[in-house]
């Protein structure tokens, strides 16, 4: 509930489209269903060396089935018969912090089950299994033929379709999304299950060798893994977590490949792409790098700089904000990557260049020139009137929605709170639920560290924002200078009720008066207040441009021939290409890291680089066994593939569909993958299955998961 609210209040105001895209020649995040319609020959070309139904999913057992949707924004594989997942480790981040105490740091010391009864419930973890996929764009259309096409027939026979499929298959999810200006639907049969479990994780000093120093860079050596396991109940259907589940046997699971690849090679990954807009217009761009991405990097920097100092002055606060920092970093990152080469690869003008090839093809002909003539004029003049309300809310939501921990309570269960005395007599559960999401969110941050940051952050808001934008509790309070504002926040934490849990909850068991009048709640509401005069004043520009955008997209779908693959959207893609070199700056960096170079770089100065001792040791011994190559060890490598966040965790696979990597990053060349592709620089960076298995064997402490792995593998 605490997480569903905040995220609603944090994406409210984040200005996203996510439209249909057609495709360039050597890009795709490609949908399963339409493999064998646009990419059949093309992979068999390149190599695939297995039917292409194994992919397409179109029939149960295929290997897009072992294939799942990790949590909100990753992706995992299923690697056993006995439902063992294996996905990256950044990814597990949550899932680690909540088995985090004083006495057990797992993220430095790693974990491992070595028994079943020793795996990790983790609580709010989920994962997605597409059992079957379709595309029944024929049969949807059989039912608009010849009627009203209009929306709410529209909405009306997906409706009916998803309840005949519900019928048909009442043990599935039934999702059916619909591309291309609804000329395109396909069909997604799906189980979640909620009782996934801990398996074992390398220490942090593997597993992010190079951290934040290295993040969206190539040459890495991060040994980016962990495994995880999803349980069932008795009939292996999805359940909450109990003693008696039971680990999930499926048929659908991929293998491992320990035969390596070389340059040149057919590599394929299958994931979970989370948002691209490959189609965007060079105002859409501006937009971005400007009016969200500039507001977005001033507030992260600034936060990353408290908790970074205050990480470093203690080992507990360390534990508790390394998760948020480094989720906040990796944004971050993105963010100021993205700027800086939307201008090194000139993005602006190589979108105006197609931009005026597309209007002399509206210009030829009578109608599409009386609809599209003035696109680009209005959609510069919607974009540019929003632009400093939505660079405003983005302020807002940064800092309101993410940095401020407290003010984001507030936000979330704020109401409750001012009707609480009246509702809890209508629905006594209410209090249960009121202390259990207190208890729940209070224990994930320190108020101190909090204090510091909303300090910080309100200081930030009235040097970046004109007053007009800024919220009345400004003027109210006079907070004009850095002086005022600390002494105003310090006030508020001081005598705040939310300031203090212990109280919050006595107060939830026996309510007093009302808390509409407290300090913290008073602040809240002021920033609530100007962020939906801020929204309300931007929203009909954000609807006209939204119009604008959509009915280009929709011409840009018959101006282009070709392929076709819509924007990501968190449905299950297939992206390919071949392993390769990076090539920039009239440079040629290898595809391929190994342990050699991570003993180079080790450094006992930059904390990134420090190294794990048992690492230096099977370095030493040169104790590879049958991963080793040319004596070294392989360790990290690139692929010229297309892919995005929410990529996190995919197989890299084979011309087999083996895995032979795990992807956990892209380039610091590819931030602009978001609205081009560029085949020369954009980058995927896989940690190499084989570094996985080495680590796995030499730091779990038995051979539990390596057995488990190689018995699969003779399946």
């Amino acid at each position: 509930m605490l997480k569903k609210s905040i995220i609603k209040w944090s994406l409210l105001f984040i200005y996203m489209l996510c439209c249909s895209a057609q495709l360039r020649a050597d890009d795709g995040m490609w949908l399963l269903a339409l493999l064998k319609q646009y990419n059949a020959k093309e992979l068999k070309a390149m190599g695939l060396n297995i039917p292409i139904e194994k992919l397409t999913g179109e029939s149960e057992d295929a290997l897009s089935e072992a294939v799942i949707g990790f949590d909100k924004g990753c992706t995992g594989s299923i690697i056993s018969s006995t439902g063992l997942i294996l996905t990256n480790y950044h990814c597990s981040y949550s899932a680690i912090q909540q088995y985090v105490g004083p006495d057990n740091d797992i993220f430095n010391t790693g974990f491992w089950a070595n028994a079943a009864e020793q795996e990790l419930p983790v609580r709010g973890l989920s994962i997605t299994i597409n059992k079957k996929i379709l595309d029944i764009t024929d049969e949807v259309n059989s039912q608009v033929t010849n009627k009203n096409s209009s929306a709410n027939n529209m909405r009306s026979v997906l409706a009916a379709e998803t309840k005949k499929y519900q019928q048909k298959y009442p043990q599935y999810n039934v999702l059916i999304k619909p591309y291309k200006n609804n000329s395109v639907f396909i069909l997604y049969l799906q189980q979640q299950f909620s009782d996934v479990r801990l398996v074992g994780v390398p220490p942090k000093n593997v597993a992010k060798f190079g951290g934040e120093t290295d993040n969206w860079m190539w040459p890495r050596q991060s040994a980016d893994f962990a495994f995880f396991r999803v349980y069932g109940d008795k009939n292996g259907a999805p359940a909450t977590y109990s003693k008696s589940n039971l680990p999930l046997t499926v048929k659908a699971y991929l293998h491992i490949s320990k035969e390596g690849y070389k340059k040149g090679d057919f590599a394929m990954s299958m994931g979970y792409p989370a948002q691209s807009n490959r189609e965007a217009t060079s105002y859409q761009v501006w937009d971005k790098a400007q009016t969200l991405n500039s507001p977005l990097i001033a507030v992260r920097k600034l936060r990353q700089a408290v908790l970074e100092d205050e990480m470093n002055k203690s080992p507990q606060i360390k534990q508790l904000y390394f998760e948020k920092y480094a989720t906040s970093a990796n944004y971050y990152k993105n963010a100021v990557g993205m700027n800086a080469w939307i201008d090194k690869l000139h993005v602006l003008s190589k979108k105006e260049a197609f931009e005026r090839e597309w209007m002399n093809w509206v210009m030829q002909d009578e109608t599409k020139k009386l609809t599209y003539a003035t696109t680009f004029h209005d959609l510069k003049i919607a974009l540019e009137t929003n632009a400093k309300y939505k660079r405003a809310l983005t302020y807002y939501s940064e800092s309101f929605s993410t940095a401020c921990e407290v003010i984001q309570f507030i936000s979330a269960f704020g109401n409750a709170f001012k009707t609480y005395t009246d509702e809890v007599k209508k629905r006594p559960s209410l209090s249960k639920d009121l202390l259990s999401n207190t208890r729940y969110y209070y224990k994930g941050f320190n108020m101190d560290v909090d204090k510091r940051v909303t300090k910080e952050i309100l200081k930030l808001l009235n040097d970046s924002l004109p007053p007009d934008l800024l919220p009345d509790i400004y003027t109210v309070k006079n907070l004009q200078s850095a002086a005022t504002i600390d002494q105003y926040v310090e006030d508020i934490y001081r005598t705040s009720i939310f300031c203090d849990s212990v109280k919050l909850k006595n107060w939830l068991k026996n309510p007093s008066g009302t808390l509409e009048k407290d300090p913290l709640m008073q602040l809240s509401k002021s920033i609530q207040n100007k962020q939906w005069e801020l929204f309300q004043t931007s929203q009909s520009n954000t609807d006209k441009a939204n119009r604008i955008i959509y009915a280009y997209y929709n011409s840009v779908s018959d101006f282009k021939a070709g392929r076709y693959y819509p924007d990501a959207d968190r449905t299950i893609r297939l992206s390919y290409g071949t392993i390769s070199d990076l090539k920039v700056d009239d440079k040629t960096i290898p595809y391929q890291t190994t342990l050699n170079s991570l003993i180079a770089k080790a450094d006992t100065v930059n904390k990134d680089y420090l190294l794990n001792k048992k690492l230096q040791d099977i370095w030493k011994t040169k104790d590879y066994g049958s991963y080793a190559l040319n004596g070294d060890m392989p360790v990290c490598f690139i692929t010229n593939g297309d892919v995005t966040g929410g990529n996190s965790g995919s197989p890299m696979m084979n011309a087999e569909g083996k895995i032979i990597g795990l992807v956990f990053d892209c380039n610091w060349e590819s931030m602009t993958r978001e609205f081009n592709y560029e085949a020369n620089l954009h980058k995927v960076i896989c940690v190499d299955v084989r570094y996985i298995m080495l680590v796995t064997q030499k730091f779990s402490g038995s051979n539990r998961v390596i057995s488990e792995i190689e018995k699969a593998n003779e399946g």
